[in-house]
């Protein structure tokens, strides 16, 4: 192999021979994303063996495309995929761009400066997976025909919007010859990409390389031939085989700078004499050049002269005469492509903004925010400078702040809570700035909420707590209830209780419409963390009803009928909510959410399918993310429900990547959980055990498990397990998961569905006497709720335990059940019951009847035949034949719900 540029042999300088043929066999692979992540201390070589890569996409035919990003602008959204993609989108031209259809491109217009915005983007913080999709879309276009290659160097100050879009194509790689190059040091990189680089490399996508010192051998090519063997040990020792080290001191030694020891400077990124060498190179510039090598510093890692000369304060032909020195002596160099300068690697940078004053470094900084804001540069561009030269007080400091993080918060919530820490620090202590501080403070804990940062959201929400008058008591009441919520996620049910009971009797006799919303949260909350007890529901009710606020009492009224499932209470609530305009709704759309689950538990499938959509529709329009994730996902098991198994996928998927975004383990337990039970349905076994499992281990780990998902991750994974060809794992794992056969851990309304599999289990396994003594358990279960989807699952039980010594008897309780189900839109159980009492008719030998009820199994039951062949081989009496899984170790008891 051979450098191209000089005839080397490639790697040789480098000492990276094999790093360069694992980058060889990256470009020769054929299709599909691929990834490399090269990590090592700074100066170790990482951007070189870089450039080798890119030097060999380039040769190669690729497009190839790179950045990297700086010290001193980590807050700059999606900043290396900006800086690297941008002047390509202007290449690509309206009518290729137009392929990614108008949806996208709203997105992607975001994010691109090169992107036009053609209208409105409906980005919400909560759904920034949609965004990252868009731009997953627009690397396939980028990629074609040649394949693209992203190099991105020193990610280590990655901001976090492009560590979580990173992240994303990592678990979703582009379906195009995309090849992701990355480097960074990882002591410093973020342990969000940490996890995604291990998780990818685990998966096959990513190959990670850590570059180890040089060899003394191989180091030996960096230093001029006629030194000593004393001299090349000493330099060596001295660097530690870092390239960059040993470069620097090689220059010191050429001017007669003392070496000294490998200590590493204050700092901790060099050593002392790396350091010193760096800065004598500094030292040996004139007072004007150092001026503008520190402004280069301050202004940016890429820099041109117009903007040095108005942050040095200096003209342009001075700041061009000092460009041509510092280049001269290979502190800058010019970049051929853009036509800007950048200095020769970031820690001479670094040193260079050290040298600067402080006191000078803070005017450049509000200079170089000037010479941005007047150029009408938007307020996140050069928020950066302004909150490094604002002093306290500074009220149009905090204003550009504030505007930053508004045009950041959906896109990239971390950097907005950022730029609102900076502007709150900015505040005076003055009892007149405490309007804006509580704004600046609520804005903060949202911002919070959507990263993951939830202790830190609700610390946040208290501190507004604690500075709210008295008097504000609708704030207080509204404040307090986000406050519960995230406590209750946090497994803190008790503390989000006393809360919700402090502020209560706190306004109790002085503002009964606040008493009765905090009165109505108390209620809804004790409906999620137990699933009985009547207390206080009927005060709530009354409360509400007195206020005569109808959301609030559509709220109580469907947080009641969690409790007591009296279906009048739900007939009035859907009336009231029907009854409203969304003009009203908007303002409280957790109406919208309480009646939707509500409805969900009492088997009213299709009215919660439209209460819900509605919300969403709401949510989304009025940009209120924190109720959008979690309408999402009880959509996507109302549509499960129906037999919409495309649409509840895609729901499912869009929480799953919600849960990722903002780490709730809560979203995260209920898309696993119900992936599983999708793809059961569908027929891919193998991936709906893995999301089980997966599940499962998440609840386990989780802080906080609330009563409505009680059993079901185990439920899941049980029936995946049955499907597969395991009867024995699946009653093992319901019976220790569910604390025994009267399965005390298990909420009420998922004890029917347990009893079913466990019917079914054991009529698979050829127990049938074992099965028909699970059917008398599911009915006595479904007895206890009176709802017509857990009575049509004893009827399935009954029919299921029936079949094997009596299809005849068998067939009347297939149908039954099959009636059941349908009347409610259950489309996929309706079919399977359909598909049992098929059966049941063919082994009595009415074959007829068998036909007609084959062909009344809705097309969806068809399509997912797979996933039912246990109930239709039960006839038989023997388990269907399927590869069986793996023994199992046998789980520990879990507690499934709260008292």
């Amino acid at each position: 192999m051979t450098d191209e540029a000089n005839g080397e042999p490639v790697g040789r300088f480098l000492g990276r021979a094999r790093e360069v043929a694992i980058l060889r066999a990256l470009l020769a692979g054929e299709g599909g994303t691929r990834c490399v992540a090269v990590t090592g201390e700074p100066g170790i070589g990482k951007s070189r063996l870089l450039t080798e890569l890119g030097k060999l996409a380039d040769t190669a035919g690729w497009t190839v495309r790179s950045a990297r990003a700086a010290e001193f602008e980590t807050h700059i959204p999606f900043g290396v995929f900006v800086t690297s993609l941008d002047d390509q989108l202007a290449k690509l031209g309206p009518q290729r761009l137009a392929s990614l259809g108008q949806q996208q491109l709203a997105l992607l217009a975001t994010v691109f400066p090169a992107i036009p915005a053609s209208g409105p983007d409906d980005l919400v913080d909560a759904e920034r997976y949609r965004l990252h999709r868009a731009v997953r879309a627009l690397l396939e276009l980028v990629a074609e025909p040649s394949g693209l290659v992203l190099v991105f160097d020193d990610l280590h100050w990655a901001d976090e919007g492009s560590v979580e879009l990173l992240d994303h194509l990592l678990r979703h790689p582009p379906q195009a010859r995309v090849v992701l190059a990355l480097a960074g040091r990882p002591r410093q990189t973020s342990l969000r990409l940490w996890h995604a680089l291990s998780r990818a490399a685990t998966d096959g996508v990513a190959e990670l390389l850590e570059l180890a010192p040089l060899s003394q051998a191989d180091a030996g090519h960096v230093m001029p031939e006629g030194l000593s063997r004393f001299r090349r040990e000493e330099l060596y020792r001295a660097s530690g085989g870092n390239p960059f080290y040993l470069e620097a001191l090689v220059r010191a030694g050429e001017r007669g700078i003392a070496v000294g020891d490998a200590a590493l400077h204050p700092d901790g990124a060099i050593p002392v004499a790396v350091h010193a060498v760096l800065a004598a190179e500094l030292a040996a510039l004139t007072p004007q050049e150092r001026v503008v090598a520190h402004a280069a510093a301050v202004v940016g890692d890429d820099f041109e002269a117009d903007s040095l000369a108005e942050t040095a304060a200096l003209d342009a032909g001075s700041v061009l005469s000092a460009l041509d020195r510092l280049a001269e002596r290979d502190l800058v160099r010019l970049d051929g492509a853009t036509r800007r300068f950048r200095y020769r690697h970031p820690l001479v940078r670094s040193v260079a903004y050290q040298d600067a004053g402080p006191g000078w470094r803070l005017q450049a900084h509000g200079r170089a925010a000037s010479a941005l804001r007047s150029r009408g540069a938007p307020p996140a561009e050069f928020a950066r400078h302004v909150e490094r030269s604002a002093v306290r007080g500074d009220l149009e400091a905090i204003a550009t702040l504030t505007d930053a993080a508004e045009a950041t918060m959906h896109t990239t919530p971390a950097t907005a809570g950022h730029f609102l820490r900076a502007a709150i620090r900015l505040l005076p202590d003055s009892e007149s700035a405490t309007p804006q501080r509580l704004i600046l403070l609520g804005r903060l804990a949202h911002v919070l909420g959507a990263t993951g940062d939830l202790r830190q959201a609700r610390d946040t929400m208290q501190e507004v707590l604690r500075l709210l008058p008295a008097e504000l008591t609708q704030i207080r009441a509204q404040t307090a209830r986000a406050c519960a919520t995230v406590e209750q996620i946090l497994g803190r049910y008790t503390e989000a209780r006393a809360m919700l009971h402090s502020e209560w009797k706190r306004v109790e006799g002085v503002d009964a419409h606040s008493a009765a919303f905090l009165l109505v949260a108390l209620v809804a909350g004790e409906s999620v963390e137990r699933e009985n007890g009547q207390d206080r529901v009927a005060e709530a009710i009354a409360a509400a009803r007195e206020v005569g606020d109808p959301m609030l009492l559509t709220t109580a009224l469907s947080a009641a009928t969690l409790i007591d499932r009296r279906a009048d209470r739900l007939d009035e609530a859907a009336a009231l909510l029907d009854a409203l305009p969304d003009t009203d709704l908007v303002h409280d759309i957790d109406a919208a959410f309480w009646l939707s689950w509500s409805e969900v538990s009492a088997d009213r499938l299709t009215a919660a399918s439209r209460h819900m959509s509605r919300g969403l529709r709401l949510a989304r329009a009025s940009r209120q993310s924190h109720k959008i994730a979690l309408l999402t996902a009880i959509r996507g098991m109302v549509h499960a429900y129906l037999g919409e198994l495309e649409a509840a996928t895609t729901c499912f998927d869009d929480s799953l990547e919600s849960a990722e975004l903002t780490g709730s383990e809560e979203l995260r337990v209920m898309a696993l959980t119900f992936g599983c039970w999708i793809t059961t349905w569908r027929g891919d076994l193998a991936e709906a055990l893995r999301l089980g499992k997966e599940a499962i281990v998440v609840d386990n780990q989780a802080t906080a498990m609330s009563s409505w998902r009680s059993g079901q991750a185990e439920a899941m994974l049980a029936q995946a397990m049955l499907h597969a060809g395991d009867p024995h794992a699946c009653i093992e794992l319901l019976l220790t998961s569910g604390g025994g056969a009267e399965l005390p851990a298990v909420g009420l309304r998922t004890r029917p569905l347990v009893y079913l599999m466990l019917t079914e289990a054991e009529v698979v396994a050829g127990r049938v006497a074992a099965a028909a003594a699970w059917a008398d358990r599911a009915e006595d279960a479904a007895g206890q709720l009176d709802l017509p989807l857990r009575t049509a699952m004893a009827q399935q039980a009954r029919a299921i335990a029936t079949l094997p010594t009596d299809p005849a008897a068998a067939a009347p309780l297939a149908v039954a059940a099959a009636g059941t189900f349908g009347r409610i839109g259950a489309a996929v159980e309706a079919g399977r019951a359909h598909l049992v009492a098929a059966t049941a008719f063919g082994g009595s030998g009415a074959m007829e009847q068998a036909r007609t009820h084959l062909v009344s199994a809705p097309r969806i039951v068809h399509a997912v035949r797979r996933a039912t062949v246990p109930a239709a081989g039960c006839a038989r009496g023997a388990a269907p034949e399927r590869a069986r899984p793996p023994a199992r170790k046998r789980r520990r008891a879990v507690r499934l719900d709260r008292p």
